[in-house]
C-alpha cells in the first residue's frame, strides 16, 4: 500500500471526492488508475457522511473543552474547500522520521535506505523511540486536527476505530524543530524541494505508455527526508490556511 498525505475536509475525504496525486497523474497521461485502500469501505451518501462527520467533530470539540480556544476555523464540506494531496510514499516518510531521530541522538544520518526500508527496525529509531523526552505526533499519529493547540490524544475516528489524534498545531510546532536542527530552510527552499529531492526516476513516460529504464534499489536518505519533509510542510500550510484536516491515507 502507498502512503499520500491529504489535507482537506474530513466529508470530501470520507466521501472520496477527491484525487491522489497518482490518479491525479494518470488523468494527465490518459490512463486509468485504480486505487485500493487498506480498509476499503462502501462509500455512504453525502448527506449521510455530512451528518456523521458533524455529529463527531461536534463531540471531539466537546471532549477537549476548555484544552482549545473557541472559534478556531475546521472548515467541513464536500466541494468548495479546496485539498492538497501529494505522496511520500513509505520510504521517504520513514526517510525523514530516520533523520530526525538521528539528528535528535547526536549520531550520523545512514547515506541511504534501501527500497524495502521499515524504520521500525533500525537501530537508531529504537534508540531514539526509549530516549526521547517528549511525543512526537509525526511518529505516533495519522489524523491531526485544525486546532492551533499542541496537544496528543486517543479519540476514535468516525468510523470507530481508535487512533492517537494530534493538531496541526504540534505538527508545524514539530516541523519547525526538525528544519532547526539541521537545514534552517526557508519556505521558498522547502517548499522547492518537492521538485528538487526525492526518489530517482524508474521508469518515464512516453507516447502515453510507461516506459522502465533503471531500476533503484537504495535511495539517498535525506534527499527523501527533505521531499517528505516538503510534503508535510505544504500540507501543514494548507491546512493552516483553510482550516482542514490533516491525515495519512493508505
Amino acid at each position: 500500500m502507498g502512503l499520500d498525505v491529504y489535507s482537506g475536509c474530513l466529508v470530501r475525504y470520507y466521501s472520496r471526492n477527491w484525487l491522489t496525486s497518482v490518479q491525479r497523474w494518470g488523468m494527465e497521461n490518459g490512463m486509468d488508475v485504480q486505487v485500493v485502500l487498506a480498509n476499503e469501505q462502501e462509500t455512504a451518501p453525502v448527506e449521510d457522511i455530512i451528518t456523521g462527520v458533524t455529529e463527531w467533530k461536534n463531540a471531539i470539540l466537546d471532549g477537549l473543552g476548555d484544552n482549545i480556544a473557541p472559534g478556531q476555523l475546521w472548515n467541513e464540506d464536500n466541494d468548495t474547500t479546496p485539498y492538497y494531496t501529494e505522496k511520500p510514499d513509505w520510504c521517504a516518510y520513514e526517510a525523514l522520521q530516520l533523520f530526525f531521530a538521528a539528528k535528535y541522538l547526536g549520531q550520523k544520518v545512514p547515506e541511504t535506505v534501501p527500497k524495502d526500508f521499515n524504520v521500525f527496525d533500525h537501530p537508531l529509531y529504537k534508540r531514539f523511540m526509549q530516549t526521547k523526552q517528549s511525543s512526537y505526533s509525526l511518529f505516533e499519529c495519522e489524523w491531526w486536527l485544525p486546532l492551533h493547540e499542541k496537544i496528543m490524544f486517543p479519540a476514535r475516528l468516525p468510523t470507530g476505530h481508535e487512533r492517537m489524534f494530534s493538531t496541526v498545531g504540534l505538527l508545524y510546532s514539530e516541523l519547525k524543530e526538525i528544519n532547526a536542527i539541521d537545514w534552517k530552510a526557508d519556505k521558498q527552499t522547502i517548499r522547492s524541494w518537492f521538485n528538487t529531492e526525492g526518489y530517482p526516476d524508474d521508469a518515464y513516460v512516453r507516447n502515453g505508455k510507461v516506459e522502465m529504464q533503471q531500476i533503484h534499489t537504495e535511495y539517498d536518505t535525506v534527499s527523501l527526508a527533505k521531499f517528505a519533509f516538503s510534503i508535510f510542510w505544504q500540507a501543514v500550510e494548507h491546512a493552516r490556511k483553510n482550516g482542514t484536516m490533516i491525515i495519512l491515507d493508505y
